[in-house]
């Protein structure tokens, strides 16, 4: 089934870190925003369509009221056949989240959070530039889970700058004695064009060495293991059966449509972005096209992207799949590349195709650029 994403450009203000499409301090289009994606979403070609997931990205998406959450909501259930058991995801930051909004969602049907925390350590959030504490990022946790929404995952990055092994320890018995269901857990990476790229291009700050953050993997890796958590994708973990159903299509080569400025679709042979500028977009939304990007993908490009995809996954790549999506084996598309792979240590052969190792894992981005040819 097709998964409908959502985006919700809004932020109180951008951190240290960040290079998604959002925008701090222009709340005041939020309005006109929500009628805009109305209006996009009940226009849509792929009107009609079962849907599975329901995934409200940003940006900040709890910035919004929860009528206006439920407006798109209605606008989405209007326009595609939402299942019953859909899977309907809301991203949000602490600082927007309480007791009450909470309930709210919860009875418009929002069944599953994902709180951006980042870190469970006042030093590091003032680092970057998050405007919660820990003791709000707690708080939002359980204010959630009272409020009856049992599916909550937690987003914390490690890699920090004077990220201390001990104060990693103190984020993750954090994290393992709140009520979640889903974490991921990212290695901080400096993008372009953002304050922490400007830092420390002028000295300003410190990384750490490629072994401490190998190192802090691994502790990570352990600890959540230990707590019977599945590490089912690269940066992912869950407890058995609450993995993110609508991020694994992005994964596993599925289709999904998005919604707002900046969303990016697939539809499982071509891939566009829309507009990204918002005034453009209020303005054109649901009179005509906003898609400013289109890409129609060949065989070849289709063959390197399943695979790289795909072994972001612990299960990694399906050989069944792969031909019937593209009509050859693995093995004709990446010949020489699967036994160099192996021979590296990096990639192993399993009963259903290919997958990481452990060694793998921490060589990821090498692996999946042999996949581009």
């Amino acid at each position: 089934m097709t998964g409908i994403y959502v985006h919700i450009p809004f932020c109180v203000q951008k951190c240290l870190y960040c290079d998604f499409p959002s925008y701090g301090g222009i709340s005041s289009y939020q309005e006109d925003y929500v009628a805009a994606l109305c209006r996009e979403i009940g226009a849509s070609s792929y009107a009609g369509r079962e849907a599975d997931t329901l995934y409200f990205g940003g940006g900040t998406p709890s910035l919004l009221t929860a009528e206006q959450v439920g407006r798109i909501m209605a606008a989405v259930r209007a326009t595609f056949s939402l299942g019953a058991d859909a899977e309907i995801t809301l991203e949000a930051n602490p600082d927007s989240m309480d007791k009450e909004y909470a309930k709210e969602l919860a009875a418009l049907g929002i069944n599953r959070v994902s709180l951006g925390v980042q870190s469970f350590c006042d030093e590091m959030l003032r680092f970057l530039r998050r405007i919660h504490t820990a003791e709000e990022a707690v708080r939002a946790v359980e204010d959630v889970y009272a409020a009856g929404i049992g599916n909550i995952s937690v987003d914390l990055i490690y890699g920090l700058p004077g990220q201390s092994a001990a104060a990693l320890r103190c984020d993750m018995e954090t994290l393992l004695s709140l009520p979640i269901t889903h974490s991921s857990l990212y290695s901080l990476i400096v993008e372009a064009h953002t304050p922490l790229e400007r830092l420390v291009a002028a000295g300003k700050v410190t990384l750490p060495s490629v072994e401490e953050v190998e190192a802090a993997g691994t502790l990570i890796r352990e600890a959540m293991a230990a707590s019977d958590f599945v590490h089912y994708e690269i940066s992912a973990y869950c407890r058995p059966g609450y993995a993110s159903r609508h991020n694994i299509k992005y994964w596993t080569y599925e289709p999904y449509i998005g919604f707002g400025a900046s969303a990016h679709s697939f539809d499982g042979k071509t891939r566009f972005a829309n507009e990204s500028n918002i005034p453009v977009y209020i303005k054109q939304a649901g009179k005509t096209s906003v898609v400013t990007e289109r890409e129609d993908i060949d065989t070849e490009r289709g063959e390197e992207d399943y695979c790289f995809l795909a072994l972001r996954m612990r299960d990694g790549i399906d050989g069944n799949r792969f031909r019937d999506l593209f009509g050859r084996t693995v093995e004709a598309a990446f010949g020489p590349v699967l036994p160099e792979l192996r021979a590296k240590g990096f990639l192993e052969e399993t009963a259903r195709g290919y997958k990481l190792t452990k060694q793998g894992l921490l060589y990821g981005n090498y692996v999946f650029g042999r996949f581009l040819r």
